[in-house]
């Protein structure tokens, strides 16, 4: 029998368990188990097997093994995993493929599980089926194949049936291009780790899932980048003016909109395992997070173009929560987990990096300069009626005192390209917060990431309550992006610590009745969200249910679409009774699209989490009503707003 079970993360996509893989699900001790097999992170730095001539020898095996995926310090779980028959260790993720074009991979694998295995993705990758390889336990099995066209591919295994590699049992397969040196860039594979009991899978065969509360219930879903998780997670270093180039493997069930801090990068290619097809060149756009599906690979490329340190993540905050450590910290609600430091707010699936200076620093060129822009945002907490809420207040030069108000969420930041800005945020919350602003480019201190943004010893702080940080900045392009908090505690962001952020050029002016920010949120906190699969949250529209707008008619309209949930992937149009009106996209992320991906399209665009988006709607004379929708991307009414054209 087969359960489709929605983790935390799960309004993303559904998680199937089968209930034969209970006698495998893996358990937390507090060391390691000296009777199993090590399971050691694989950085994907060296390519399994051996390599003569034109043929690479693989000899792989499955076995159970014990695997520490906070590092030495941390808890212990006992997993299924894949190793080279060759080595006293298993590892997380499996062992890299990596060859070129055209080479013949000669593979065997042992199966030393107590049940069958099934090995997905061995085989050439030149446009033939690829057929599953059945491994049964204490036998081996072999196949031989040519590696087919370049990419970046993955291969993976099942010990219990489920059609996703689920855990550590997945790597991985890289082709080069025939005649060329292998590409230096990187490789990061993102694997999924669950510890559901035969006990807590009983409870969600016999409720109404997804509308029970399960009291005590709360599975435990952990996300790994090479097999550890935050703050264990390696630590990259470059150089400004660099040229980084990375591979992304997502083997999970779920996916990850996935987000770099402080610089834009492009997506050179998309693939799921069996095609990989590049972007063409005329179609290659920056963006500062892009959503990866499960089972899918992605290549990008990126420049640092400032030192400091810097975070690349998926977006989701449960898969980035302490939440989700295999031991997570005692006390971790209500903002007590809240350390210093960067490990004491995330875990999961983040990398950090460090830029260093150039070699040899450009010398400073350019206009003198100019005087900054003050403005004080304030951080305030109130409430609605008998529900608690945070918000903003917003004042300093060129704000209208009378909107010095609070307002959750935050009030729209309109800034101007190329004009220094000097933001001091207060803290009146009543607790520990930090503030992120998120897609521009600036100096790492400010970059909102506690205990972490900075370099050396010069780390942005935690804001303490009734303290406050400056944070500076001149915008380098006009766009749309965010500020929202960065600490991880599943309270503040749906409670209303975030808002938008707008940049427009020097001699424009901001114009709200044809410029118009929908930004979508979460509202308020389930008092027993530690209890419940899926919170059961609101989502909003600029913190409204169903909010009612006015725009003009016989105009150009710009829409700017921004979504801040902690979780969601939504699919938002702009409908009629007749269908969706027309739009045509203008940037992603605050860059601008190429001019080839500016057509006029109807109304529709998936969205995730850390994304946003900006369309150009032309209305034509006459009076008319249509709606916003939003939805989840399998179908389900979210939110709704009425649009009364005048």
């Amino acid at each position: 029998m087969m359960v489709h079970l929605r983790p935390f993360s799960g309004r993303l996509a559904c998680l199937a368990i089968s209930t034969t893989a209970v006698a495998s699900i893996a358990t937390a001790s507090p060391g390691p188990d000296t009777h199993q097999l090590a399971v050691v992170p694989n950085d994907n730095r060296r390519a399994a097997g051996t390599l003569d001539g034109r043929v690479l020898t693989l000899s792989l095996r499955a076995a159970h093994g014990a695997w520490q995926p906070e590092g030495p310090a941390g808890p212990t779980v006992s997993i299924e995993a894949l190793g080279e028959s060759s080595s006293s260790s298993l590892t997380a993720p499996a062992p890299l493929i990596r060859v070129h074009e055209g080479t013949q991979i000669a593979a065997s694998l042992r199966n030393d599980l107590p049940s069958m295995l099934s090995v997905h993705g061995l085989c050439s990758r030149d446009g033939t089926p690829c057929s599953t390889l059945d491994v049964p336990p204490g036998e081996t099995r072999e196949v031989r194949f040519t590696a087919g066209a370049a990419g970046t591919y993955h291969y993976w295994a099942s010990a219990f049936g489920a059609p996703i590699p689920f855990r550590e049992m997945g790597g991985a397969f890289i082709i080069d291009p025939a005649g060329s040196a292998a590409d230096p860039g990187r490789v990061m594979v993102i694997t999924e780790w669950s510890n559901l009991t035969p006990a807590q899978l009983g409870q969600v065969l016999a409720a109404d899932f997804p509308d029970r509360v399960f009291e005590g219930f709360k599975p435990g879903i952990g996300f790994m980048i090479n097999g550890l998780s935050w703050p264990a997670t390696e630590r990259l270093t470059y150089r400004v003016g660099e040229r980084v180039r990375w591979r992304i493997v997502n083997l999970t069930s779920q996916a990850h909109p996935l987000h770099l801090h402080g610089f834009y990068f492009e997506v050179d290619s998309l693939g799921d395992g069996m095609q990989d097809r590049p972007v063409a060149a005329s179609d290659r756009h920056s963006v500062v997070t892009h959503l990866v599906p499960p089972g899918t690979t992605m290549a990008m490329t990126w420049t640092p173009e400032r030192e400091g340190n810097w975070l690349f993540h998926c977006h989701i905050m449960q898969h980035v929560s302490p939440e989700r450590r295999v031991s997570p910290h005692a006390g971790s609600h209500g903002g007590a987990h809240v350390d210093h430091d960067a490990s004491g707010g995330m875990a999961g699936m983040i990398m950090g990096i460090t830029v260093r200076g150039a070699a040899a620093p450009a010398s400073a060129v350019g206009a003198a300069p100019r005087t900054a822009r003050k403005l004080t945002l304030a951080m305030e907490r109130g409430t609605a009626g008998t529900d608690r809420s945070f918000g903003f207040k917003l004042s300093g030069d060129g704000i209208d005192p009378a909107a010095d108000r609070m307002s959750t969420p935050g009030p729209t930041l309109v800034l101007r390209r190329d004009e220094p800005v000097e933001i001091t945020v207060v803290n009146h919350l009543g607790e520990r917060t930090a503030l992120h602003w998120h897609g521009m480019e600036l100096e790492s201190i400010y970059d909102g990431v506690h205990g972490w943004s900075g370099i050396d010893k010069r780390l942005a702080p935690m804001i303490e309550p009734d303290s406050s940080f400056i944070v500076r900045f001149t915008p380098p392009r006009t766009g749309t992006f965010m500020y929202h908090t960065h600490v991880h505690d599943e309270r503040q962001l749906p409670l209303g610590m975030y808002g938008p952020m707008i940049v427009i050029d020097p001699e424009q002016r901001f114009n709200p009745e044809t410029d118009h920010v929908l930004i979508l949120g979460r509202s308020g906190v389930d008092p027993s969200a530690p209890n419940v699969l899926l919170p059961t949250t609101p989502v909003v529209v600029n913190g409204e249910r169903a909010p009612e707008l006015v725009w003009t008619a016989g105009t150009r309209h710009r829409v700017r679409l921004i979504n801040i949930t902690p979780d969601d992937i939504f699919s938002v149009s702009l409908e009629t009774p007749q269908g969706p009106v027309a739009w045509t996209p203008i940037t992603k992320d605050g860059a601008p699209l190429p001019e080839g991906l500016r057509k006029q399209t109807p109304a529709r665009q998936t969205i995730a989490v850390g994304e946003t988006y900006d369309f150009a709607v032309d209305l034509p004379p006459g009076r008319r009503r249509f709606w916003i929708e939003v939805r989840s991307t399998a179908g389900k009414w979210e939110a709704q707003g009425v649009i009364n054209v005048r």
